[in-house]
């Protein structure tokens, strides 16, 4: 019940992160890399990825629009229970910010990206549709 709640109030759906991120049935394929471009007024303003291979996340600014981009990611461990956070991009266009870790092989990691707004609530990724973008490691 604590993860049922912890994920409800980072704002995860108990059907994302039961249907998402919980180990299938099947073993799941090891190596699924996953990759999100953040649109706003039909331009890409931020870009965000997860290459399995070293289980690294890498987020990069594409635009001028809005101020840092960050990555959010979810990610239940073996034991069941669930690790989450944050990684900041820089404010400089085009440059790539890359934050390495060791997820268990094979498992389901959720991210989703978003851009830092002045006024009002930041635009990101699972805004439209609630779902998170996902990867194995």
């Amino acid at each position: 019940m604590r993860l049922r709640q912890a994920l409800a109030s980072a704002g995860i759906g108990t059907a994302l992160a039961f249907g998402a991120l919980t180990a299938p049935a099947q073993a799941a394929p090891a190596g699924h890399d996953a990759h999100v471009n953040l649109y706003v007024d039909g331009r890409v303003v931020a870009s965000a990825s997860f290459i399995s291979v070293g289980d690294r996340f890498e987020v990069t600014k594409k635009s001028s629009y809005g101020g840092r981009p960050y990555l959010d990611y979810k990610y239940i461990r073996k034991d069941g229970t669930l690790q989450e956070g944050t990684h900041w991009g820089v404010s400089d266009i085009g440059y790539t910010m890359k934050f390495d870790h060791n997820f268990g092989e094979g498992r389901k990691v959720a991210f989703r990206l978003c851009v830092q707004n002045t006024l009002g609530w930041d635009d990101c990724t699972d805004d439209e549709d609630g779902q998170w973008e996902i990867g194995y490691a």
